[in-house]
């Protein structure tokens, strides 16, 4: 478990740095991510399959 910890942290070091982004930077990539993926879920479920 360690391991992946280790790799996820480095993934996101990552990712911050070739982006050029801030902490803050990177909690509002995360939040707007979220959103569409909530958002893609919702025209799936519920406008493709009618519920």
């Amino acid at each position: 478990m360690k391991e992946l910890i280790k790799a996820h942290k480095n993934i996101i070091r990552t990712v911050k740095e070739q982006m050029g982004l801030s902490d803050y930077g990177m909690y509002w990539l995360a939040f707007l991510e979220g959103g569409l993926t909530i958002w893609l879920l919702d025209r799936i479920i519920f406008h493709w399959l009618e519920f």
